[in-house]
């Protein structure tokens, strides 16, 4: 049987997520849009929850065209939910993980553009649909329900569909000590996959923070090797490293002087200091110009540094070529990942 899915992804990273989910046996790729990907699986379902890339992944329960921007809409919203058929994505659910029945559910809304009506009353609406079908108790607390509803609205067109895990795939369970500025799990990954980071290689991430990029590495089977200036962020790493089961060398260093012998890292890939919630002790150009130079050093020849910044003016290398500039949203601000390459 064939099954439609979706999955939701940080804008910018699109074709990255469409690349991993793309590899997996049986799936199409049917659409690449505003922060998802479209696809079909003509096969087992259980790969789509181990994607790294995305926020999240839906079945497909219906298309809504011609949605509009007045509030007139929130009736037809509801008549629409009425019609959904829901019990055979979550039958599809339940044989993946455990679905109670009758199941408790959520449901979440977000749209692109302005609109007369808040997400808050989409979600109302559609609650009040599922439930005129189904005996089915509605929670706004999606952490105790046991299938979210997601509706996505693009211009005139919503996309409904149901959760196939129980928890949003952005949520890692190994994030148990956080850190300002902390990076989004799939970002981590979508970076290393930018990067070419494959299992066996060594990868540097010199502004480790929380760990989250050596952890992913660590989980695609890469050896990580990273630090952080802030001795509570060196402990945070280390301690979400180990609830995540992955082993990495982790030490309190200054990234502008890094006790690492040259060409040592085949990758290196990390989350520079930038934006409001990161402050850099010493001044950016300053900051910048030295770990420019030490990531360089210890870069071996054919790697890649791949680095996210809200600062990539400041990055300064001499021997080293961009390949690639993506821009992506994050913490409200549109922040790049560079990626640049050794000869």
């Amino acid at each position: 049987m064939v099954t439609k899915f979706f999955a939701v992804t940080t804008r910018g990273l699109e074709a990255v997520s469409a690349e991993e989910i793309g590899g997996i046996e049986a799936v199409s790729i049917t659409c690449i849009g505003y922060r998802r990907v479209e696809g079909s699986c003509d096969g087992r379902l259980a790969p789509l929850p181990g994607l790294r890339t995305v926020d999240d992944v839906f079945l497909e329960a219906a298309r809504w065209r011609e949605v509009t921007h007045t509030r007139d809409m929130l009736a037809r919203f509801e008549r629409e939910a009425e019609q959904l058929e829901l019990v055979s994505l979550a039958t599809a659910c339940a044989e993946l993980r455990e679905v109670r029945q009758p199941p408790r559910f959520s449901v979440t809304a977000s749209f692109v553009g302005k609109r007369n009506y808040t997400s808050n009353e989409i979600k109302a609406a559609v609650a009040a649909g599922v439930r005129a079908q189904y005996p089915w108790a509605y929670t706004e607390d999606d952490r105790s329900a046991d299938l979210n509803i997601r509706v996505f609205i693009e211009h005139d067109t919503a996309l409904v569909g149901l959760r196939l895990s129980k928890a949003p795939l952005h949520e890692r369970p190994y994030k148990e000590v956080q850190r300002p500025g902390s990076l989004k799990p799939p970002v981590a990954a979508a970076m290393l996959r930018l990067g070419g980071v494959r299992p066996g290689m060594r990868v540097l991430d010199p502004c480790c923070g929380a760990g989250t990029i050596l952890i992913e590495a660590g989980i695609s089977g890469a050896l990580p090797v990273g630090g952080d200036i802030e001795v509570e962020a060196v402990q945070a790493a280390w301690e979400n490293a180990s609830w995540a089961g992955v082993q990495t060398q982790i030490a309190a260093w200054d990234a502008g002087r890094l006790p690492l012998i040259d060409g040592s890292a085949e990758a290196i890939v990390t989350n520079l200091p930038w934006g409001r919630q990161i402050a850099i002790e010493q001044a950016s150009d300053e900051f910048y110009a030295a770990a420019s130079a030490e990531m360089e050093r210890v870069l071996a020849a054919g790697g890649r540094i791949v680095a996210l910044t809200g600062a990539a003016e400041h990055l300064v290398f001499s021997r080293l070529a961009m390949e690639k500039s993506v821009e992506i949203s994050l913490y409200g601000q549109t922040p790049t990942i560079g990626v640049y390459w050794k000869g």
